[in-house]
């Protein structure tokens, strides 16, 4: 849609972000306490028809960077979701409502080069990812980066499960090759074409408790 058909309001607000260095949509959405959708709907889809004043002013503060939203807003919500990650079984992804959020420094994801608009947080069961990743920890999947060529821990749809696992591009295969590993040597390995894999995200995070 072209943004020049939109209302004075939403013209507004999306030039106030193309103009802000720290903000997107999601995050303005999540600041507001809503779906990391909300505003986008709001202003693409017409829904809701008008923003509430008391949000529209937390949201108008942010982008002018006054003091008092800037301590507000030092933090940022990753969105938890219901659903799980399987290491072993596998998780069923019944549904994708997100449940609660993970609040971390903005300064943190920074230093990190993360995106908050692109991570969301879920717990992980099961023991095959051990020790590297326990049942019941919550990884950050940074759904940005499905790139498996370097190596590292995903989360990957198999079939209708999510999964968390090692990945490693088996080198000289034509179609290429992915190699699956469980950390906990009890747990086999196995092998995917890479072009059938739907790789959610890389996992870049993780939090347990002691």
């Amino acid at each position: 849609m072209d943004r020049t058909k939109l209302d004075k309001n939403r013209q507004k607000l999306l030039a106030l972000v193309d103009n802000h260095p720290s903000f997107d949509l999601a995050g303005l959405s999540r600041l507001l306490g809503k779906n990391h959708a909300y505003l986008h709907q709001y202003i693409w889809k017409g829904s809701p028809r008008e923003l509430r004043e008391k949000d529209l002013r937390t949201l108008l503060e942010a982008l002018n960077g006054t003091q008092t939203v800037a301590e507000t807003t030092s933090t940022v919500r990753i969105p938890e979701y219901e659903f799980r990650a399987g290491m072993g079984g596998g998780g069923v992804v019944s549904n994708e409502r997100e449940r609660d959020f993970l609040a971390l420094p903005r300064s943190y994801l920074e230093q990190m080069q993360l995106v908050s608009a692109d991570l969301i947080t879920i717990e992980v069961q099961g023991d095959s990812m051990s020790p590297t990743l326990e049942s019941g920890d919550r990884i950050m999947v940074n759904r940005k980066d499905k790139n498996p060529a370097s190596g590292g821990v995903f989360a990957i749809h198999d079939s209708d499960v999510l999964v968390v696992k090692r990945v490693e591009r088996i080198p000289a295969t034509s179609p290429v090759r992915l190699k699956l590993i469980s950390d906990n040597p009890i747990h086999g390995t196995y092998e995917v074409p890479a072009e059938e894999t739907n790789i959610l995200g890389r996992v870049v995070w993780y939090g347990r408790k002691l």
